[in-house]
């Protein structure tokens, strides 16, 4: 398989969930879909991202999703952040 979710990911997740101690878990293919995935659940309308221009394509992508405000600076211009 290439992706997808298989019964062993689910049983892993409940795994990792129990041994954590929390009600679930979700394990992502990719760093590039957990990143898509976590901004939207962690911020909302509210809060505010300050986030580097060059950041990897995955953050961009994630940050775009969510509803907070997003600020960019330029790459490590620390002047300007």
């Amino acid at each position: 398989f290439i992706c997808g979710t298989q019964d062993s990911h689910k049983e892993l997740e409940q795994k990792l969930a129990a041994f954590l101690g929390m009600e679930d878990a979700i394990l992502y293919s990719s760093c590039f879909d957990a990143n898509g995935g976590l901004f939207e659940t962690l911020l909302g309308a509210e809060d505010a991202i300050i986030s580097d221009a060059l950041n990897h394509a995955s953050i961009i992508d994630g940050v775009r999703l969510c509803k907070a405000k997003r600020y960019r600076y330029a790459n490590n211009d620390m002047q300007e952040l």
